[in-house]
């Protein structure tokens, strides 16, 4: 996720921008078992994949 920390007031262009790691970027969870679809759900939302 990317989140503008600078942005131009006249243009409404954004300069920098800051990158935010999600709590579960990356993790694959496509072989977990025991947790709720609500829960697999959230996973994906926090940043989790399924592959």
């Amino acid at each position: 996720m990317e989140q503008p920390i600078q942005w131009h007031l006249q243009t409404g262009e954004t300069g920098q921008t800051l990158k935010i790691a999600l709590s579960y970027e990356g993790m694959n969870i496509i072989c977990l078992t025991g947790i709720s679809e609500a829960q697999k759900a959230s996973l994906k939302a926090l940043g989790a994949i399924e592959v």
